[in-house]
């Protein structure tokens, strides 16, 4: 009977993990794109802090652990996060040409270990290995076997690190394994900030004493802990750096995470296990867990009631009392500070090995009936994970689309789509359209949410794209975006007219205005207050700037607008998002071209001056002229004055805003490749605002 129980839990083990394969096809069998990876990455809010191109941990760690693996230093970007984890996710890209493989292996070997530690403590194969298979099945664990993260690896260095401990036992010392385990520690403090740490290292030193009550045991061991934790940083060493710079690096790290200003989220750890309700760590907003399986509940239950029974077990062994004790104290810990749900990861193995200790007390069959509902409710709460529903996709969809990111945008094609175009023409045709068109910011409104269930291909989005231009406002029209599920991934079968009607790879969009004026405000005396006056509009061309002068322009740059953009919005314009040997307009500068801090500006290689009104306002006594600003789109890193797109917000310039505003007159048209108008977009007559008099 036994013996048919272990064979049914193998097989479902088994046949489980083919079927996570089988779901993560795409990913596993995809390769590791360097170019794409540091675009991404130099693109991303670590090097441009208002870029709206974000990049999530498991991005940033997968092009950190490239880096790192050929040769980088571990201490110049993301210092923050010990670099074990990144080096064993470049060795996966350079051993298989994908980083997520690290995930996998990880993942597996997390399930391997949680065994042996579990055969160890429950002394059964058969409970052992429920206790595996509840753990492999479990949904927060089933999103790790291909993610690029820290915290399967920091969960399998735990469980190795307590089954080394599991081998110090009746008083033999074992000075292999109170090294190893030591080593394993330190490797485990080198993954994450390590702060658990002390709470294990101080399991670790009560287990030894328990076992041997030797001194030097207890030497030997945190010795292996901090050979342990220099071990990631060989290569810093190596590359020349001194242990006082290493030392400046670990106060940099307490400090950078003393500094984060990040609230803690109290008793979210709690909830979470209980619930499945977390509070977000930014907006603290209570929301539902995805990965959350009913399981967990029982888990947190059932583990107190594990230190209950080992207190009237006659023979005592000091690891049953460790794992479960280790893993309310983590819960408890992460009560009381900054928390997200991937944080459990670390205790799921010792919360499943406790469980399976309670729940073995109860009678065999009943014991086998549980295991086996268990793993149903895990493996129901896994199906979203491993076939996902189109909602993801639809929004990181809009979030692209909305952005104009369209190197991000062609990873979700298919594949007959992207043997189309390569990455680099898709971006550039995408770029190149919306600089014809003027378009500076797209808004996407779903309008329909699509019916069908996970599995139904295709899946619509229905919705109002609306076009934000520079100088000619707006236009809307209806979109529909099928999305078809291939290699269990929710991809785009994309042609350029699923978002602009009419446009494909041989037509393209043109733009020709009539700038109007906005009316000037006057005074008693007919002079004007403030005035529509021919000005320059500043363009920069990236790729050819003078580096060793950018700052200096600048700061220039700044200057010219009176701080409307600061300079780090003013570099994020200029590199962001955009083709390097292209012009990208700043904006309209409120000053006349014969300022002399206009006419330095023109002496910087890369800045181009075009004609362009411009608002001049003059210095008076009397009359609150007010202000302007864009009424039409958000703008971050520019000063794009038009009338078209300008309406007052104070002053006079709101209370006569409809006399005094204009509106630009001119077309966009869609033409094809002999120069004929496929389709009118925008259509507008000029029209000039009137001159008031407060």
């Amino acid at each position: 009977m036994m013996k048919r129980r272990v064979q049914v839990v193998c097989i479902i083990l088994a046949a489980y993990i083919a079927l996570v394969l089988y779901a993560n096809r795409a990913l596993l069998s995809s390769r590791f794109d360097k170019a794409y990876w540091q675009d991404r990455y130099e693109q991303s809010q670590w090097r441009l802090p208002l870029s709206d191109r974000v990049i999530g941990d498991d991005g940033l760690y997968l092009y950190e652990g490239y880096r790192l693996i050929r040769g980088g230093d571990p201490t110049i970007s993301n210092a923050e996060m010990p670099p074990l984890g990144k080096y064993l996710i470049g060795t996966s890209i350079v051993l298989f040409g994908n980083g997520h493989i690290y995930g996998l292996i990880i993942t597996l070997l997390l399930l391997l270990t949680t065994y042996i530690l579990a055969k160890k403590i429950l002394k059964e194969t058969f409970l052992a290995l429920a206790a595996a298979m509840l753990l492999a099945t479990d949904p927060l664990i089933t999103n790790q076997y291909t993610l690029t993260m820290m915290d399967a690896l920091q969960a399998l260095l735990l469980v190795i690190y307590l089954a080394l401990l599991a081998r110090i036992e009746n008083g033999r010392r074992h000075v292999f394994y109170i090294l190893v385990s030591g080593l394993t520690l330190g490797l485990f403090s080198g993954t994450k900030l390590p702060v658990l740490t002390p709470l294990l290292g101080i399991a670790g030193i009560w287990h030894l004493f328990t076992q041997s009550k030797k001194t030097q045991d207890i030497i030997l061991f945190l010795i292996g802990v901090a050979a342990g934790y220099l071990l990631p940083y060989t290569v810093y060493f190596f590359q020349g750096h001194t242990v006082m710079d290493w030392l400046k690096i670990q106060k940099w790290i307490v400090m950078f995470y003393r500094q984060g200003n990040i609230s803690p989220t109290w008793g979210s750890s709690i909830t979470t296990l209980l619930t499945g309700y977390y509070q977000n760590l930014f907006s603290h907003a209570w929301e539902r867990a995805a990965e959350w399986s009913p399981v967990w509940g029982l888990l947190t239950l059932a583990t107190p009631a594990a230190i209950v029974a080992w207190i009237k077990t006659k023979k005592k062994e000091t690891l049953s009392l460790l794992i479960p004790s280790i893993a309310l104290i983590i819960i408890g810990i992460y009560a009381i500070i900054p928390f997200w749900t991937r944080y459990l990861v670390v205790i799921l193995p010792l919360l499943y090995i406790a469980g399976i200790a309670t729940l073995s007390r109860i009678p065999s069959k009943i014991f086998s009936a549980t295991v086996a509902i268990l793993a149903i409710i895990n493996m129901t709460a896994s199906l979203p994970v491993l076939f996902p529903s189109a909602t993801p996709s639809i929004n990181q969809f809009i979030y692209n689309t909305s952005h104009r990111q369209f190197a991000d945008l062609y990873e979700d094609l298919t594949r007959d789509a992207k043997n189309n175009w390569s990455r680099n023409e898709f971006r550039s045709m995408g770029l190149a359209a919306m600089a014809d068109a003027e378009i500076e910011h797209i808004e996407i409104t779903p309008t329909a949410v699509t019916p069908y269930g996970y599995l139904t291909s295709p899946q619509y989005l229905s919705a109002e794209a609306t076009f934000y231009t520079r100088r000619l406002g707006i236009f809307t029209h209806t979109i529909t975006i099928p999305f078809v599920r291939e290699d269990n991934r929710w991809r785009i079968p994309w042609k350029w007219d699923l978002l602009i009607p009419g446009l494909t790879a041989n037509t393209r969009l043109e733009t020709t205005v009539q700038d109007a004026k906005r009316g000037a405000i006057l005074g008693s005396d007919k002079k004007p207050l403030a005035e529509d006056a021919m000005g320059v509009a500043l363009w920069i061309t990236p790729q050819s700037i003078d580096p060793s002068r950018e700052n200096e322009l600048l700061s220039l740059i700044e200057t010219v607008f009176d701080g409307r953009i600061p300079k780090v919005a003013i570099h994020q314009r200029m590199v962001g998002n955009i083709l390097p040997n292209t012009p990208v307009i700043i904006g309209t500068i409120p000053h006349p071209a014969t300022d002399p801090n206009v006419v330095a500006l023109a002496a910087f290689p890369g800045v181009t001056l075009l004609p362009a009104f411009t608002r001049l306002t003059y210095p008076n006594h009397v009359v609150d002229i007010g202000t302007l600003t864009n009424t039409s789109y958000s703008e971050c890193c520019t000063y794009l004055y038009t009338t078209t797109t300008y309406d007052g917000v104070s002053g006079t310039e709101k209370i006569k805003n409809n006399q005094l505003k204009g509106i630009n007159g001119g077309t966009l048209v869609i033409k094809d490749a002999e120069g004929k108008i496929v389709k009118t977009l925008i259509s507008v007559t000029k029209k000039d605002g009137e001159n008031v008099q407060p």
